[in-house]
């Protein structure tokens, strides 16, 4: 048992589960709790007789002899926020880590979420890139995706402790970024064809008319975050891909994963940066809704050749849906997206760029 001033934290007892559970509802959004469960060792956080918060834990096996212990969940009543229960049970899930002598501790963060991210950088953790985690645990990282479930948690990233022993690149992680959406592409067109078929062209038209969309988005995106003065990093959303990989695969459809910048100062609060994150969500949205509804006019209005027409499809497909979830995702799990930053800044713009993005779907089929 472990004490945080007047905040006491403990295993939960089997009776408690009632109150935990209500409390979890009020601090996640419905589609959340879908995927919420009690599965692992639990710690609530109490004070005076009430229940405040928990986190569910859980340690597993990693290669080369090493343990990992992953904090599955972890929230608090949003009435006693900033009242020390979220550190407190913070610090009781490294404790408990350590006990279980664990090497590599994990925890899953959302890019936006500024406040957990203080809980686990002020406790020795760090962001871990796929390059890192790759070069940590080799093929053992896809064990580890499933025992922290990093796998279809788009935008989360990995947090651990230890943290990377080097320092990460975004350019690098960009460009990989790009080679997984193009594969992306790929895979939705050969499904598309049956699994028979697949045109030549189609290796040349993927990668280069990815380059066109996200290059566009990026170079936007710095762009609108230099002319206000503000340093801006790239980082990837690499448990976007294995949805991405199923979706083409089960049903022909596109799921891209752009990934998105982030400030690159050490502390920052969203709601803060709020007003200068809101015109680099604009500016990233923008050339991708030009540029589909452009190629769109040159298939409605021009005559184009054969091969014209097939690269004015695959353009037509990556611009629609990367429109849609950059545009239109505002809640769990599409948070990620420059759609939630412009709900949050400016509703009614998002309003508008929403419809836009939307009409895209009617007349490509119209």
């Amino acid at each position: 048992m472990q004490e945080s001033g007047l905040v006491e934290i403990r295993a939960m007892r089997p009776e408690e589960k009632k109150a935990a559970t209500a409390i979890m509802r009020r601090a996640f959004a419905p589609l959340e709790q879908l995927f919420f469960s009690w599965k692992g060792h639990v710690l609530v956080a109490e004070r005076k007789g009430q229940l405040l918060g928990a986190t569910v834990l859980d340690t597993f096996a990693l290669p080369g002899e090493r343990k990992g212990g992953v904090v599955l969940w972890i929230f608090t009543d949003p009435a006693v926020h900033g009242q020390g229960a979220g550190q407190a049970l913070t610090d009781a899930a490294v404790d408990y880590f350590e006990a279980e002598s664990c090497t590599d501790m994990f925890a899953c963060v959302e890019g936006h979420n500024t406040a957990s991210k203080y809980l686990w950088a002020t406790r020795g953790f760090g962001i871990l890139s796929p390059g890192a985690q790759f070069r940590r645990y080799g093929r053992g990282m896809f064990i580890m995706w499933y025992h922290t479930f990093h796998l279809m948690d788009v935008g989360h990233f990995l947090w651990t402790r230890p943290p990377a022993d080097q320092t990460d690149s975004p350019g690098l992680q960009w460009w990989g970024s790009l080679l997984m959406n193009t594969i992306l592409v790929w895979l939705a067109l050969w499904q598309q064809q049956g699994f028979h078929a697949f045109n030549p062209l189609f290796l040349l038209i993927a990668p280069v008319a990815m380059l066109v969309f996200l290059g566009a988005r990026s170079l936007a995106m710095l762009g609108a975050a230099k002319a206000q003065g503000i340093a801006l990093r790239y980082r990837v959303w690499e448990t976007g891909f294995p949805l991405g990989v199923l979706i083409a695969l089960a049903l022909g459809g596109l799921y891209p994963n752009p990934g998105s910048y982030y400030p690159t100062a050490e502390r920052w609060r969203y709601g803060d940066w709020l007003p200068k994150l809101g015109p680099v969500a604009l500016a990233g949205v923008l050339p991708t809704l030009l540029i589909t509804w452009a190629i769109w006019a040159i298939g409605r209005f021009g005559d184009p050749s054969i091969a014209a027409w097939r690269w004015l499809s695959v353009s037509m497909m990556i611009g629609i849906m990367l429109s849609a979830l950059d545009i239109v995702g505002v809640f769990f799990p599409l948070v990620c997206y420059n759609g939630r930053r412009l709900w949050d800044w400016k509703r009614w713009l998002w309003a508008i760029l929403a419809v836009a993005a939307i009409g895209l779907f009617f007349v490509r089929w119209a």
